[in-house]
Order: C-alpha cells, then structure tokens, then sequence
C-alpha cells in the first residue's frame, strides 16, 4: 500500500490563484493574511541580520501551523531572505524524534542564499512521549508532516517572491535522512534533489538491532564494556586492517575487509583487566558485530557494527553501551522508546521491558502496526523518475556509525541499483571512512553535509556536496568526487589536518606511492582491488 499521491505543486498554485488564495500584497506582514488548506499563519515578520539563530542577512519569517485531521498540530517555519535570494528552497530535516523546529539548518540555508524550513513533525519535544494513544501523531512525525511542509513552504515562496522556486532541494542525516527518502518514494515531486545522510531508513529493524545491542549487554550480568576496553577492541582491530588500504593513519578505508575477532583479547581464564574481554564481553561483542537475526528462520533483521573506530568517545561508548545501567546508551533511549510507547503505546513514564523483546513474534508484530508509517524501504523508484526526471539523489554514510549501520545504506543502494536500470544515472551513494553518525570519528568528516561544523574546504562541487547535488540537478554533471576534510580537534578554526576524496560507490580512495598522505590530491577513486565493475562510473576510469 501507497501513500495517496497529493496534487503536484504548481496545479494547487493555479488553483489558489484562481480562488485568490495567493492576492495577499508581496510583502512579509501580508503573508499573515494568506489562506492554505488546513493551515494557519501565525506569524509573518521581518527579522534583521544578526536574529537568533544567527543569520547574515534580514529575512522574512513565517511560522504556522498545518492541522490535517483533528489529533494533529505540526508547526513549521519558512525563512525568505529579503535580499539576495538564490531562486531555490532548502529543506532542513530533524533528527531523533524531531519535535522542534531545526533552527540551525534553516540558518544555513539562509546563508547560501536559499529559503528554509523545516516542522517539529508534529509534536513538541525530542522523545516519543505523544505516541501513546495519538496514531494521526504517529503518522505525522512517520511522513505526513514533512510532505505538508514541503507544500506549505513552496507556496508561502511562491507568494512572497512572486514566482515559484526554481528548484527545491533536501538535506539531512539519520531520521532526516529517512524523511528524504520518504518524500523520494512517496512523493516523488516534492524536491528535486535530496541529501540522505546516514537513513535511518529500516526504521522498525534498525531500532530493533539497538534492543538486541541492549540485551547483549544487559542479560548476562557482568558484560558492560568499559570504555577502556572498547579502545582496546578499536586497537586490536585496526592493528588487523588499518595498513590494507596501502596507508598507515588510523583509519580503515573499507571496514568489511577488517577480520577482528573478540576472542583475540580474551582475559586469562577466570580473571577480567581493563583492556582484556571475559568471556562474556566476547560474547557481547560478538552479537553486536553479527546484528539480529530471526531464531526461527535465521534471516538477517539489521547489520551489525563495525569495531574499527569502537573506542572513539561518540562511537559505542555513548551509543551501545553507553553509561553503566540498563537504557543510558543512546541506542537503548531510542529503542525503549520506540517498542514502549510508539508500539506498545505504553503511557510515560511507565518503563518497557526490552529484555523479553522476541525478534521473531515481537519483530513481526512491530512491522504490522508500524512499517508503513516509519519505514522507507522502497528500492523500486520509477514514480520518482516519472514525476520528476530531474530528480537526483545523493546518500552519505560514515563507515563507523554506531547508530545506523553502515552496511544498511550500502544494501540499500545496491538494491536500488538492481531495481532501476538507470539508477545510476539519478542516484550516487558516497561512504565516509573513519566518520561516525553524521559527523565526528577520526576520518575527513567535513564534506559540507547538514552540520554546521562540516565546514567543507569550499562552496564548489568539488568541496561541497551540496554544491555537487546542486550541479548535478541543474547542469547533468554527475558528481565523482568528493574532497572531504578533516580539521584539527573537528575544529575548522585550528587549521586543517588531513584531506581525502570521497568517492563515488563502490569506488575507493588508492594513495598514489607519492607525496603527503594527508593530502587529496595524492589519491585517485579506484574500484576495490582493482576489479572492474558495471556499477561503477566509467568501470576502471580514473576520477
């Protein structure tokens, strides 16, 4: 079952200047005055530069709210730069369980000259607490709430500019990058260009994968891993792996080719140590690696993670095992959440037991009430392309994720590649080694992704991947590409200390036998080993 497809953009602009909707005078404050279905504006104001969140140029604020049924309220924002005005719409997404208005990434689509939104999804506050007993909220924050405000913004742009965005573009990462490929599959017409950054797309099975991650190291006393021990495990696995891509420098260029195993450290029998495993922690590890599967007929439910940057303070210390108690981890905040109050519908605060969670009867049941509204795994995308032929789409996803697995965006891209015959025509998939959940982690993690700290080294395709999605859409070249950076401390003011390209899937970055490793220019996207492969853009062609 599909999502009903809404009437396109510029039929319901005709419309609404049929009936006059859109006779409101082209200024900020008349904006208040605009009708659109289901929505009410509440403010239309112009702000100055230097308005909190910081702006570098005065624009006129929108803010409303859309209420499709009577259970729903989903408040969102479209800034219009006053002056200087590129032509175009940036969508900001929301990460987590959304429930704000995503200020930060509205500014920076001020700063390049776009207009910006962006919703709270429906609810207020990061949790999801307004499940319980509000399926039209559910549905909402799952895919309703985006699509309205992709709608609503388009035209309050339209009114106010006098003319419709030249083109519309998305960019987020983890649950805003599942929001992008919901609008890509549902509502194939609402952008012309996405950034998925890290989807968190398998939504049911991912968060799934976090209770299995929160079983392994909560149902057998005694296996927590300390974050000594995990920087022992990060260690040993890249003392295995870290040289096979021809440069010693911390960081696993393909992490699948990295064979670690747990058993390795083992403590000396009937002892522990603080960078040994026990028996029990090997065990941990172990399940974490291997990901769920179903007891009964033993399919795959969500890849495992990868160990090679385990020890890094934003990797599996916050995200798997987080703090030493049941739930602190970040993944089993999200995952309780999930299965307690959005599945069970357990009202706050009551807790819900993940310990009993069953990955073959509870997983089944969790897919029926809630796949269609949470899930965006449609990898047959031939209404995106019918409805919009200049559509492209861009993934990005860091190799170390603790959060979202990286082999998720990965299995992801290649059935898209089986399921379209074009794919690569539309649709390109970049893998960040070293970075973890959108950001961060020792790798090159500035690319200009939707984080106001990946400066990228500068605004052109080459730097930029916004900038590469932008050209791709308005001038057919296909990015290749990407020269990411890596700064001292993640801090682009204390200079830069390593470059490397991104490359185009399943392309990898080969150093060239000369000049600084630290260098982008000393390395070429080759495919791995050196075999050929249909998929990759112009098979063994140099980039």
């Amino acid at each position: 079952m599909k999502a009903d497809r809404s009437i396109p953009l510029a039929a319901s602009i005709v419309a609404m200047m049929a009936s006059g909707a859109l006779a409101a005078p082209p200024t900020c404050e008349g904006l208040a005055a605009l009708h659109l279905p289901d929505t009410t504006i509440t403010v239309a104001a112009t702000v100055p530069a230097g308005t909190m969140p910081p702006i570098d140029t005065a624009a006129c604020r929108v803010a409303g709210t859309i209420k499709p049924t009577s259970d729903s309220t989903i408040n969102f924002e479209v800034w219009l730069p006053s002056a200087g005005w590129n032509g175009k719409f940036l969508s900001a997404g929301e990460g987590g369980y959304a429930g704000a208005v995503n200020y930060g990434g509205i500014a920076d689509a001020l700063r390049r000259g776009y207009a910006g939104g962006s919703t709270d999804t429906g609810h207020v506050g990061g949790t999801a607490d307004f499940a319980p007993g509000h399926p039209e909220k559910v549905i909402d924050f799952g895919w309703r709430a985006k699509h309205l405000q992709a709608q609503r913004s388009k035209q309050i742009v339209n009114a106010f500019y006098g003319r419709p965005a030249s083109h519309s573009y998305f960019s987020s990462c983890s649950n805003g990058g599942r929001q992008a490929l919901m609008e890509v599959q549902r509502f194939a017409d609402d952008y012309d260009g996405v950034l998925v950054g890290a989807p968190a797309n398998d939504w049911t099975h991912l968060f799934a994968g976090f209770v299995w991650n929160e079983q392994a190291l909560w149902n057998t006393p005694g296996v927590y891993l300390t974050p000594a021990k995990l920087a022992a495990v990060q260690a040993a696995t890249l003392a295995s792996c870290d040289a096979l891509d021809g440069v010693t420098d911390g960081v696993s260029e393909d992490p699948r080719r990295c064979h670690f195993d747990p058993a390795t450290l083992a403590c000396p029998a009937a002892t522990d140590g603080p960078t040994c495993l026990t028996p029990g922690q090997v065990t941990a590890v172990r399940k974490v690696m291997a990901g769920p599967s179903d007891p009964v007929t033993g399919a795959s439910i969500f890849p495992g993670y990868f160990t090679s940057a385990a020890g890094e303070p934003g990797a599996w210390p916050l995200w798997i095992a987080g703090p030493a108690a049941p739930g602190a981890s970040v993944q089993g905040f999200f995952g309780n959440a999930f299965f307690g109050r959005v599945v069970h519908e357990i009202p706050p605060p009551t807790p819900w037991d993940f310990s009993s969670f069953d990955f073959h009867g509870d997983m089944i049941a969790a897919d029926a009430k809630t796949a269609f509204n949470f899930n965006a795994n449609e990898s047959e995308l031939h209404a995106f392309r019918h409805f919009n032929r200049r559509g492209k789409i861009i993934m990005w996803h860091g190799w170390e994720d603790p959060a979202i697995s990286a082999r998720s965006s990965v299995a992801y891209y290649e059935r898209v590649l089986r399921d379209n015959d074009d794919a690569r025509d539309f649709f390109r998939l970049f893998m960040v080694p070293g970075m973890l959940h959108c950001g961060g982690g020792p790798g090159t993690n500035s690319f200009g992704q939707s984080l106001p700290q990946a400066k990228p080294l500068s605004n052109a395709p080459r730097h930029d991947i916004l900038s590469a999605l932008e050209q791709w859409v308005e001038q057919g070249v296909a990015p290749k590409r990407i020269d990411a950076v890596k700064y001292v401390n993640d801090q682009p003011a204390q200079g830069i200390l390593r470059t490397r390209p991104l490359c185009a899937w399943p392309k990898t970055a080969v150093y060239d036998g000369t000049g600084s490793t630290d260098d982008a220019a000393n390395f070429r996207c080759r495919n791995p080993h050196g075999q050929r492969n249909h998929h990759a853009e112009g098979d063994d062609a140099d980039d």
